[in-house]
């Protein structure tokens, strides 16, 4: 009886020996591939995909009038994207170039009236230095005739006090001599007065000096308000939002009829042809990392393995990139590990690539 029942037994047992057998060597199988799996290779989940994400904004406040874009339009460089309310803007130049069309004819007409002034002024300039060299010569010959004069009246009183001549002749001669003298002053008189005119002609001149003057500071300020007109014509065009970029439109933050601050963001975007998978290695991996070493990338969003290359090992870790640095106040000092980003480039057989996307990525060891 007990042989049967032990013999029971063992037929009993054999089933759950074959399971643990074949649990056993499904585990074996496991490991080895998980081994051949992770041999000469850095498994890591730690990685998402990057893109240079632009914020695009606008430079001047105002109403938005038309929104041409919503998320997923493709964005050409240089493409409008948003305009704002510009008739203030438009005004205002408008404005400043009557403005500046007023200041310009006022520059005109000072040249002119310089122009005239300078031709008036020369022209006075030389009648004054004609006539002073006129009454010039009248008082050499005035001077020579008083000469002359004082000669014949000295004869004269030599001749009366011998004799020979008459008291007329006498009084002739005093007379004569005073005639010459009076001319001499006269011509004296006329070069003083020449000189003094001389004198108001040049400063009429001058007055054509000053009037350049006053033209010199009338072109700085032309040139100023030439710099506020393209500054407002800056301005006017800034009420058109365009696109810094070739890219996809991931949000919209601002609609038609809402008023926008300046730098307040109206939408974010993308390039698509510059992403990027950035992963955080354990800095104890790290040294096994190469520059251009081989990843397998499998994207959690297609399952799908595709090729990439190590691009960049980051100069320091994750941990020195936070807001706010563990100053460790209790002195309990626990170590851990610390992650260093890793840039990988995205191969053109990867797909499902988008901005966050996570993904779990192979980076070969190999030499």
């Amino acid at each position: 009886m007990l042989s049967s029942l032990t013999k029971l037994a063992h037929v009993r047992m054999r089933p759950l020996h074959v399971a643990i057998a074949v649990a056993a060597v499904a585990l074996g199988v496991g490991a080895a591939w998980w081994l051949a799996d992770h041999a000469g290779v850095i498994v890591t989940s730690d990685a998402r995909v990057r893109a240079r994400m632009v914020t695009i904004s606008s430079d001047v406040a105002g109403r938005i009038v038309e929104m041409r874009s919503s998320a997923g339009d493709v964005l050409k460089l240089g493409a409008a994207i948003a305009r704002l309310d510009d008739r203030e803007a438009r005004i205002g130049l408008a404005a400043t170039s009557l403005e500046m069309k007023a200041l310009e004819a006022q520059i005109a007409q000072e040249k002119t009236r310089a122009s005239l002034a300078r031709s008036r002024g020369n022209s006075r300039v030389d009648g004054r230095r004609s006539g002073l060299a006129a009454a010039g010569a009248d008082t050499v010959a005035a001077r020579a005739m008083l000469q002359n004069a004082e000669a014949d009246y000295a004869r004269m009183r030599s001749l009366h006090a011998s004799g020979f001549v008459s008291q007329a002749a006498m009084d002739r001669a005093a007379t004569g001599l005073e005639t010459a003298r009076q001319s001499a002053a006269r011509a004296e008189a006329a070069v003083g007065e020449g000189r003094a005119s001389m004198g108001e002609a040049e400063a009429e001149a001058g007055e054509a000096r000053v009037i350049e003057h006053g033209i010199e500071a009338l072109a700085l300020q032309a040139h100023a308000l030439r710099q506020r007109i393209a500054l407002q014509k800056v301005e006017l065009e800034q009420h058109t939002v365009m696109s810094p970029l070739n890219g996809v439109i991931d949000e919209i933050f601002a609609d038609a009829g809402e008023h926008i601050a300046p730098g307040a963001r109206i939408l974010l975007a993308h390039d698509p042809a510059d992403m990027w998978i950035e992963a955080n290695i354990k800095e104890t991996d790290l040294a096994a990392v190469r520059v251009g070493a081989r990843v397998d990338i499998r994207l959690d969003a297609s399952h799908e393995v595709c090729r990439g290359r190590v691009l960049r090992i980051g100069d320091a870790a994750t941990s020195e990139f936070a807001l706010i640095p563990n100053a460790n106040p209790t002195g309990v000092f626990t170590k851990i590990t610390q992650r260093v980003p890793v840039r990988i480039s995205i191969g053109g057989d990867c797909r499902q690539v988008r901005p966050g996307a996570m993904a779990t990525l192979k980076i070969s060891t190999a030499q």
